[in-house]
């Protein structure tokens, strides 16, 4: 009787070594797992935009302006918008830094007028005034400040300050009467602006505020963020 009650517990011993053996690899694979998901979540959120020194943004879309005729009248335009965080830049590893963006906006934007009624390209004109090679040039000085939304990749900022403008024609846009003329022009003039950022993807609205007509420039494109 005393040799079976102690092949009992000997019994019910190994089985419990043997089941602790069997489940300690069963809960490190667990636990493996659940911290491979926490890197995995914290990577997602750790995106390329949160980490953006340096953003160089080509871009493309529409420009809206008053042409020589005082029409309304759109033409293709094309950017090359470079950027900086200071805050990442100084602030490398501070929340501030993660969610919060300020720093200067510039580049070139371009966008070839031609005549007024002329097409999207600014060819094939349906009125000539003598503006067939007329080109318009705006460089942006910006200051930018926006916010990172937690948990997400998308990212709202306000723009403002001044585009600096050319216009090889000064007349194939009304900026007032003090600009106008048949040479080409130089002129800073304040402007606002938005930037709405969903990852590498970029919209970017912006209005020139002159003494004459608006000029709107709205375009898309991709966000190559440097770190």
């Amino acid at each position: 009787m005393h040799k079976n009650r102690s092949s009992i517990v000997l019994a019910s011993g190994l089985a419990l070594v043997s089941s602790l053996a069997i489940g300690t690899p069963a809960w490190s694979q667990e636990d493996t797992i659940a911290a491979r998901t926490e890197r995995t979540e914290e990577e997602v959120t750790d995106r390329g935009i949160q980490k953006e020194v340096v953003g160089i943004k080509p871009q493309a879309g529409v420009m809206v302006f008053n042409d020589a005729l005082d029409q309304t009248d759109s033409r293709a335009a094309g950017a090359i918008i470079v950027e900086m965080n200071a805050l990442t830049s100084f602030f490398k590893d501070s929340r501030l830094a993660k969610n919060w963006y300020l720093g200067p906006s510039t580049g070139v934007i371009y966008s070839h007028l031609g005549e007024p009624n002329s097409n999207f390209f600014g060819s094939d004109p349906g009125t000539r005034v003598g503006q067939g090679g007329s080109n318009y040039l705006m460089v942006p000085l910006n200051l930018k400040i926006g916010y990172l939304f937690p948990d997400t990749n998308f990212r709202l900022s306000l723009r403002s300050g001044g585009n600096f403008t050319y216009r090889s024609v000064a007349d194939a846009l009304n900026f007032g009467p003090t600009t106008a003329g048949a040479g080409s022009r130089w002129r800073m003039y304040p402007n606002v602006g938005a930037d709405f950022e969903l990852g590498q993807f970029v919209i970017r609205p912006d209005l020139t505020i002159t003494p004459g007509n608006e000029v709107f420039t709205g375009t898309v494109g991709f966000n190559i963020a440097l770190g």
